[in-house]
Formats: structure tokens, sequence, C-alpha cells
């Protein structure tokens, strides 16, 4: 668990403002898929103050490239500070609450 939040860490403090035009995956734990709880918002930055790129509905599966921790919220009912960088069907790239995202992939 440790060698998870480390690498977690990792991600988030090398990981810039810069997006790739495909994400890379981090590490085995990617490039997995879950459907959201609620409609979410999809952000540039994995932070609460980070621009809104969009809404990704209910329901709609993402693939998830990565995870960075920043900052705690409170989303879908749960506290956390673990963000998750996705794509979704239509192609739009950011970051959403872990909370929000049904997935065993990464811990809540």
């Amino acid at each position: 668990m440790a060698a998870v939040a480390c690498a977690l860490i990792g991600t988030a403090l090398t990981g810039g403002s810069a997006m790739a035009s495909t994400p890379v995956p981090t590490d085995v734990r990617t490039v997995q898929s879950g459907p959201t709880l609620e409609a979410v918002t999809l952000r540039a930055e994995p932070t609460t103050q980070s621009a809104a790129l969009g809404v990704i509905p209910k329901g709609s599966k993402v693939l998830i490239y990565e995870g960075a921790v920043h900052g705690m919220y409170k989303a879908c009912g749960k506290r956390g500070n673990l963000w998750l960088h996705v794509v979704d069907r239509m192609g739009a790239e950011g970051w959403v609450v872990r909370t929000c995202v049904k997935t065993n992939a990464w811990p809540s």
C-alpha cells in the first residue's frame, strides 16, 4: 500500500500542467475503465479550482490512465483526495474525483 501511495504522490508531484495528446499509462493498474456514479465535472488539472472542461453524465464509462493525490474534496457522498486522469467515450480528457467513479483499480 505504501508503494501505491508513493506512486500516486510521485504522479501528482511530477505531473505538470501540459497534457499529451494521448495519456500515457503510469503503472500496471492504468487503462482500467469504470462508470461514473453521478454526473461528474471533468477538470483540466486535479484540483477543484481548475477549469471545468465539461460534465461527464452519470453512468458513462471512462478509461482511467493515472491517479494523483491533491487536496481534500467531498463528492458523490464521500470525502477524498484522489483524482483520476480519464478519457470518456467522446475523447474528452481531463481529471475527475475518484469518489465518483466505480472501479476497483484505484483505492478510494
